[in-house]
């Protein structure tokens, strides 16, 4: 084909219809290819959005598992708390029970001493 001034210029009928067919078999092709890439487009856009909700659920499944066990740690402090609160309320109770029974035989045994000197000074005396 012969071109003047950048145009074409088609001698035959024949040769302008077979330029229409090219062009029109070209714009079929990037039709065809523009598809296939909004569909592969699509296709990873949809892929993307499904690992992105798999893993959301997996990080709601963590977050629950993370409360769960929060909750239990905090139980069990206060269980330990309380047990230590009770641990030491009943060591300050057996202080004073043993304390109290072994000090009043200490005590009597030191008030007939005292009671013995009175006596012996009293007799002594007189």
């Amino acid at each position: 084909m012969q071109t003047i001034n950048g145009k074409l210029i088609a001698q035959e009928q024949n040769q302008l219809n077979t330029l229409k067919q090219q062009t029109q078999s070209i714009i079929q092709r990037c039709q065809h290819l523009e598809s296939q890439i909004t569909t592969i487009s699509q296709q990873q856009n949809t892929q993307y959005l499904q690992e992105i909700n798999a893993v959301k659920n997996y990080v709601n499944k963590l977050d629950k598992k993370v409360i769960y066990l929060e909750q239990t740690v905090s139980q069990q402090f206060k269980k330990l708390v309380l047990m230590n609160i009770c641990s030491a309320i009943g060591l300050i109770g057996l202080w004073f029970w043993l304390g109290n029974n072994i000090q009043p035989t200490h005590q009597k045994s030191k008030a007939q001493q005292h009671s013995q000197l009175i006596e012996i000074k009293h007799h002594s005396v007189y």
